[in-house]
């Protein structure tokens, strides 16, 4: 068996390759905590929403705590603020804990790698809250955790018919990671500490869009941001709306600075001269899903003399695994470097 594990600041993605096929598996990293009174339990049981308790609250995990918060007109909250593992709320971490032990199956071979993606830069020396957590979690089942990047992940889930060679952007909800490949070996790479839940809060925050939960709480309403940008109706290329035009100019913001970020980690690399030009540049993650994304993208290209000639931006198709998959197939491809050739 081998397996993949998406760790993202919004949703956890597991995906294996088990008996010659494919299983995926997918949690929403949010929930809702409702006080305990007979008047929710009933709420909950005639909702068929599963839920457990925790001291004087009833806890809604991953996609449900979302429909019944639209119904209850109470805010979700994150597992993972800003794509960091929370310091103060030991809750959250035992529900991130079940979440993971939910999305892997044990092993049957100890110490098995599981092809990993964690919140934040995967450098060997950076030990991070996150990086540690998650790891422990993944030997807790048996597996031993192997951190990949997510824009070399993006590059070998989707540019298979170009060798493996060109860009991947994966623009999350917490970060947004940026990778430079030349036959899936990663020359550069940039990780930028905003996504998806920072154009949210500013576009929540300057409409003054607002929630409150039971205890009378004030929180912005990100999710109302979510299900509007997803819609189908807004395009960040041609904005209509003054409100799409807010929109429209935090995507130009996020993206230009990722671009000179990645810019400057690019130049860095002298082997760049010998690359072969243009190249794809091929994007991910649900920020990326918004009408329009792609040309916004090939305009800023334009405006930001990227040191690259680009053939082509395009998004991946099947977002939600993206990342999953290109993971599942650095694991499939390092395996099989591994095994041992047998000589009749």
């Amino acid at each position: 068996m081998t397996i993949a594990l998406d760790i993202g600041t919004r949703h956890l993605r597991s995906l294996r390759c088990e008996g010659g096929r494919l299983f995926g598996r997918m949690n929403l990293a949010e929930y809702i905590a409702l006080p305990d009174t007979p008047a929710h339990r009933r709420l909950l049981e005639r909702t068929t929403a599963s839920f457990g308790r925790c001291e004087n609250s009833l806890l809604v995990i991953g996609q449900a705590s979302v429909e019944l918060a639209e119904t209850l007109q109470i805010p979700t909250i994150p597992l993972m603020p800003k794509g960091r593992l929370p310091s103060d709320d030991p809750l959250a971490r035992q529900v991130l804990a079940s979440l993971v032990d939910a999305l892997i199956p044990p092993t049957s071979k100890a110490g098995q790698p599981c092809w990993m993606t964690v919140p934040g830069a995967i450098s060997e020396k950076a030990e991070s809250p996150e990086r540690i957590f998650f790891s422990q979690l993944v030997r807790l089942k048996g597996f031993e955790p192997s951190i990949v990047s997510c824009g070399r992940s993006v590059i070998l889930a989707e540019l298979g018919a170009n060798g493996f060679t060109g860009l991947g952007f994966d623009f999350g909800a917490g970060a947004t990671r940026a990778s430079l490949a030349y036959h899936g070996e990663e020359l550069a790479r940039s990780v930028l500490n905003k996504g998806g839940q920072w154009i949210d809060t500013r576009l929540a925050d300057s409409e003054d869009t607002v929630l409150f939960d039971a205890q009378g709480n004030r929180y912005l309403d990100y999710s109302a941001i979510t299900r509007w940008k997803e819609s189908k109706l807004v395009s960040v290329l041609n904005p209509i709306s003054e409100r799409e035009q807010r929109l429209s100019l935090l995507y130009e913001e996020l993206i230009g600075e990722m671009l000179a970020m990645f810019r400057v980690d690019i130049v860095k690399q002298t082997s760049i001269s010998h690359l072969p030009q243009p190249l794809p540049l091929v994007c991910t993650g649900g920020v990326s899903q918004v009408a329009g994304f792609a040309g916004l993208v090939e305009e800023l290209l334009r405006d930001t003399m990227f040191p690259l000639k680009i053939s082509d931006v395009r998004c991946a198709t099947e977002a939600d695994y993206t990342v999953a998959r290109g993971s599942l197939i650095i694991g499939e491809l390092e395996e099989t470097v591994l095994t041992p050739v047998r000589v009749a």
